[in-house]
């Protein structure tokens, strides 16, 4: 009994580890989220935005400036956030991003390049999170 006592926490370790390992053996996407659900707004286009769509709305945006040579939009009450990709992530960045009440709109002249910022960021859960469309085509 005082060795069960002894190893109790390593031993408390071992039961939760092996109790997912069954569950995970039972059920393989257990630990998986929904590509699918996270690919939605992407196929609609439910994730662009065009500047008119920008004017009507009353919230705090947030614009992130990708590129160092995108004009900035001008638009009044909005924040400006210019962070290059590499760097987009750091905890600074990443903590204006989630702390806008507002839309966040992802701007940049390569639209491949504000899409695949989309996909990292929306994975992250962060929501209302917008790819500034220039044409309206």
């Amino acid at each position: 009994m005082k060795t069960v006592k002894k190893y109790k926490y390593i031993l408390a370790a071992v039961v939760l580890l092996a109790a997912l390992t069954v569950a995970r053996a039972f059920n393989p996407g257990i630990f998986r989220y929904d590509a699918v659900k996270w690919a939605k707004p992407s196929v609609s286009g439910g994730n662009l935005i065009t500047p008119e769509m920008l004017t009507e709305t009353a919230d705090e945006i947030l614009f992130v400036i990708l590129d160092n040579d995108f004009p900035v939009p001008d638009l009044q009450g909005a924040g400006i956030l210019q962070a290059g990709p590499g760097n987009l992530l750091t905890r600074d960045n990443i903590r204006k991003i989630r702390r806008n009440k507002g839309p966040v709109v992802l701007c940049s002249a390569d639209a491949s390049v504000s899409a695949r910022i989309w996909i990292i960021l929306s994975e992250t859960g962060i929501r209302e999170l917008y790819i500034l469309k220039k044409d309206p085509a």
